[in-house]
């Protein structure tokens, strides 16, 4: 289980040590990756094996009362929305992904955000993440 570095939304980073022990001490979102590859290949000639396509799945299980729109961020801090799922419920997002780490920045509906730790990721997984219903609560303000 990977642990999210929390951050409140717009303001910058303070120091990283600070930022360790409250990634250490908070299990607030878990991502975990899964071995389950998609069969879907890009067509090929030749004796290449054919190379899977840059898709990753996500499904997202929001155990929080409070809406969330959740991004994919690569390591270089590019960002890419992938949807909102409602509070209470869950939703799956397939996307096309051409980094090798994955992170995911989750914006809680007027209470703050969260970013999970990378993850290294190959075409065609799939991720199970979880928001769990207490996140808002462990953002510090």
């Amino acid at each position: 289980m990977d642990r999210a570095r929390l951050h409140p939304a717009g303001r910058p980073r303070r120091g990283s040590h600070r930022f360790a022990r409250l990634a250490l001490g908070l299990a607030a979102v878990s991502l975990l990756a899964s071995c389950s590859l998609v069969h879907h290949y890009f067509g090929g000639g030749g004796d290449e094996a054919p190379a899977p396509k840059p898709i990753i799945t996500l499904r997202v299980e929001n155990q929080n009362f409070y809406d969330a729109t959740v991004y994919a961020v690569s390591d270089a801090g590019e960002r890419q929305r992938l949807g909102r799922v409602t509070g209470l419920s869950h939703d799956t997002f397939t996307f096309r992904w051409l980094h090798q780490e994955l992170r995911v920045l989750i914006q809680l509906l007027a209470d703050g955000s969260a970013i999970t730790q990378p993850v290294l990721v190959n075409p065609g997984d799939s991720l199970n993440m979880v928001i769990q219903p207490d996140l808002n609560l462990r953002i510090p303000d």
